[in-house]
């Protein structure tokens, strides 16, 4: 059901700022804290002794402390110490799981433990979110009630902006998505998209836009520090993404007529981590790299208001679907929608390859 052996976000920074963190992912309860040294530590939710919840206890140190009968865990989910007995049950212990910190996030390694060590699966173009010339803020979604394939597939058809975001990201300028040609390059008034192993490209440009999209001409007025500009523009957008559930929007907005090298440039960068079969982690970071503290707030608290209206549309979806896939229930497709299909795809083979490796050493 769910690909194990890949990095995902499993927090913010500052949510290990004080007590333990309870956190689903992939259908399993895990805790997450920071011990007195700094290091991350993610355990099973579980105190093996009466099952109550780690995450209702306390850090003491290096260790957690269970908050039922006292009982402390260390990194490596062993059981340290039992208040007011000498000897720790050897089998009091619970699973523990690789954690790094990364791209101004905390990740989690849920799979295979010897397999951690390789950090391909987290997308260098998340380089951006914790970047000195980058500027903005976090944002998330706890439990949205989707699973995280409608929401890769949200994300990849931009289409929807016309209509779900029509006062910020949307204008027709987005239909140039369903004019998709494989290639690398920016054509005005088309998209061109290539995929290498796990990661799919698509980009677009639109020039001398006269109307559009809203948020693109805010971005000019911005950074010429004007409330409006009411002139053309040109816009490119680059869409990157990476199995299984990571995209990247880079927008490069200016005055018509201008180089790509006179844009200013926001980046809205999105991670999906699944915690159930029917609901997603939705972390997104916005940055740009232009721009004053005072904007940079404004900006941050109008992303957060533009992808608010994606949750009840994803989660109505997910209600009219059930619990069953997407594709099961055989949905017309539009131009445009080849590129949802292939990250699914890639998605699909990233498991069967997981399914083999385990039937293999298990075999």
């Amino acid at each position: 059901m769910f690909i194990r052996n890949t990095w995902y976000i499993a927090a913010e920074p500052d949510e290990l700022s004080g007590a333990p963190l309870a956190r689903t992912i992939l259908e399993k309860p895990i805790v997450l804290f920071r011990t007195a040294s700094g290091r991350v530590v993610a355990l099973d939710d579980r105190c093996p002794h009466r099952f109550a919840p780690l995450s209702l206890g306390k850090v003491i140190g290096e260790h957690l402390r269970c908050g039922y009968h006292g009982a402390q865990f260390d990194a490596t989910g062993a059981c340290a110490l039992v208040p007011g007995q000498n000897i720790v049950p050897p089998q009091a212990r619970v699973a523990s799981y690789p954690t790094l910190e990364k791209h101004g996030y905390i990740w989690i390694w849920m799979g295979d433990p010897a397999l951690a060590a390789d950090e391909t699966s987290i997308p260098d173009f998340f380089y951006r979110s914790d970047h000195v010339d980058w500027h903005g803020g976090y944002g998330h979604f706890e439990s949205i009630q989707a699973n995280y394939n409608l929401i890769n597939d949200n994300l990849f058809d931009i289409t929807h902006a016309e209509y779900v975001h029509p006062e910020s990201f949307g204008g027709e300028e987005m239909r140039i998505y369903r004019n998709a040609k494989p290639g690398t390059d920016y054509i005005d008034g088309n998209m061109t998209h290539n995929t290498a192993g796990r990661r799919i490209v698509f980009r677009m440009r639109s020039l001398n836009m006269a109307t559009g999209g809203p948020f693109y001409r805010w971005m000019v007025a911005t950074s010429l520090g004007r409330d409006t500009y009411p002139d053309p523009i040109d816009l490119d957008m680059e869409v990157s993404w990476g199995a299984p559930s990571f995209t990247s929007f880079l927008l490069n907005a200016r005055q018509a007529g201008l180089g790509r090298e006179r844009g200013v440039e926001v980046c809205n960068m999105h991670a999906i981590t699944p915690e159930t079969a029917t609901s997603s982690h939705y972390f997104y970071r916005s940055v740009k790299n232009y721009g004053d503290p005072e904007l940079t707030r404004a900006f941050v608290g109008g992303v957060k208001a533009i992808f608010e209206q994606d949750k009840p549309v994803l989660e109505a979806q997910q209600r009219r679907i059930g619990n069953v896939d997407l594709f099961s229930l055989q949905p017309v497709s539009f131009g445009g929608d080849m590129l949802q299909q292939r990250a699914r795809r890639i998605n699909r083979e990233l498991l069967q390859q997981e399914q083999i490796a385990n039937d293999t050493a298990s075999a």
